[in-house]
């Protein structure tokens, strides 16, 4: 079932439709499609209580704001807590401290809520520990990143440094090498290397759920599972 209910339909309107090209590409059946911006979230809902082969999970293709965490008091509400709903990062936007977030939104009823987005590889244990002694937080996405990207750059430079003769051809040396389809590079992230048009080979897809933290005091975004639909490295 994919409700996609929005205040602004042209935007969302492309996520429920690679959702359902998708899903249905591998076997799936999309019960009903709606598309009601403004209607009540329980108007979507006949289909879960339906005696002939209900769905099994509910796809919501919009933000925190265009009515998910509503949909899904709806469904609890309804009887249908145990149903996951599945949706993209548009509603991953903070734990249930965060003011405004899905989580904090939807309260309790967030629980079976899943999330999709894309993301980098797992962080090598022993930086997150350096990373933590000298800081005192773990790296985010962003730092791990960063870091990731420098290392590529050193050990390009250091293989072009090898036919380089001059400042301006290392330069053209360590772009060529770095971007060359034929070479890896060990980094923080694992083993990194880029497509013919300069794409990362890692194409990691997380699935986040909310539960509770470890302190069991507040609902946050726990990693459920990752994938990597890229090519071998």
């Amino acid at each position: 079932m994919v409700p996609d209910a929005s205040s602004s339909p042209g935007d969302n309107q492309e996520r429920p439709d690679e959702f359902e090209r998708a899903f249905t590409k591998i076997g799936g059946k999309v019960v009903r499609r709606t598309l009601n911006p403004g209607a009540a979230p329980a108007s979507v809902l006949d289909p879960l209580s339906s005696g002939s082969g209900p769905p099994t999970l509910v796809f919501f293709g919009g933000f925190t704001d265009c009515g998910a965490p509503e949909l899904r008091r709806a469904m609890v509400t309804a009887g249908h807590r145990d149903l996951p709903l599945l949706s993209w990062d548009g509603i991953y936007d903070g734990s249930s401290a965060d003011k405004g977030s899905y989580i904090q939104r939807a309260g309790e009823a967030a629980v079976w809520t899943y999330s999709s987005q894309p993301t980098i590889g797992p962080i090598r244990a022993d930086f997150e520990q350096r990373f933590r002694a000298a800081y005192g937080e773990a790296p985010d996405d962003y730092r791990a990143a960063a870091y990731a990207c420098t290392e590529v750059i050193l050990q390009a430079m250091q293989e072009a440094v090898k036919t380089a003769s001059n400042p301006a051809e290392l330069r053209d040396a360590i772009r060529e090498y770095a971007a060359d389809p034929a070479n890896r590079f060990r980094t923080v992230l694992g083993t990194i290397g880029f497509g013919a048009n300069g794409d990362s080979l890692q194409q990691i897809v997380t699935l986040h759920r909310v539960g509770a933290t470890v302190a069991g005091t507040a609902l946050d975004w726990l990693i459920d599972k990752q994938r990597d639909f890229g090519p071998a490295p």
